[in-house]
This record gives C-alpha cells, structure tokens and sequence, in this order.
C-alpha cells in the first residue's frame, strides 16, 4: 500500500508541476498578448488622431469652397443685374435711335418739300421777271415810237 500511496503521490506533485507550468505559460502568453494589445491601441489611437487631423483639414477646406460659392454666387447675382442694366440701356438706345430715324426721315420729307417750294417759288420769279422785262421792253418801244398823228 505504501507503494500505492507514493505512486499517488508522484502523480499529484507531477500533475501539480504541469497545471503550474501550464498556468506560468498561458500568463506569459496572456502578457504578450495583452502588449501586442496596449501597441494596437497606442498605434489606433495615432492612426485615429492622423484621421481626426484630416477630417479637420477637409471640413476648413469645405468651409473655404463653401465660402467661395457663396462669393461666385453673389458676384453672378451682380453679373445678372448688369446685364439687366445693359439690355434695358439698349431698349433705350434702340428707341431712341428709331424716334431719330422718324426724325430724320420727317426732316428729310421737311427739306425736300421746301426744296420744292424754293425751286417754285424760283420758277415763278423768273416767269415775273420774264414778264417784267417784257413790259419793260413794250413800255420802251412805246416810248421810242413817234405817236401817230391823227
């Protein structure tokens, strides 16, 4: 029985030095890991921030483009209304160069009857001038012509 019980014996302190070394090694494994864990997070947590310095980066470069939209939407707006301006001052000039060309044309129309009343009035004086002459001339030659004696 002795030899029964040391038997036992050896067994219990061998399993009990293998379930110690065991537990040694699953805490040395479970060391590693939770490194290998803690540098993951210290190189997530870089990553993270590089990530957050980005996103900051894109949100000033909307707002600028936001910004900058904002400004080309104003200046069409005034581009717009210029044009506005521009088309309404040729409507202006358009009229006012039609009412010229009305003016023009009744000026011409003006002209060219006195120009016929002138070239008339010119006929008719030359015809009185003819005609005075004549007379003149028939008053001459009453003059010149000795009266007959009765």
């Amino acid at each position: 029985m002795r030899r029964y019980l040391l038997n036992y014996a050896w067994l219990l302190l061998i399993f009990l030095v293998g379930c110690s070394t065991i537990s040694q090694e699953k805490c040395r494994d479970i060391d590693r890991r939770i490194v290998k864990l803690s540098q993951t997070t210290q190189t997530l947590g870089k990553k993270i921030d590089d990530l957050s310095r980005s996103i900051s980066l894109l949100v000033l470069d909307g707002n600028g483009l936001h910004n900058e939209m904002d400004d080309l939407k104003t200046y069409s707006k005034n581009i717009q209304q210029k044009t506005e301006d521009v088309g309404i001052v040729i409507k202006n000039l358009d009229g006012r160069i039609e009412s010229l060309e009305t003016n023009h044309k009744t000026t011409g129309e003006k002209i060219n009857k006195r120009i016929d009343d002138i070239e008339k009035a010119e006929i008719e004086l030359s015809n009185r001038l003819e005609t005075m002459k004549l007379d003149m001339k028939g008053e001459g030659k009453e003059k010149t012509t000795p009266p007959l004696l009765p």
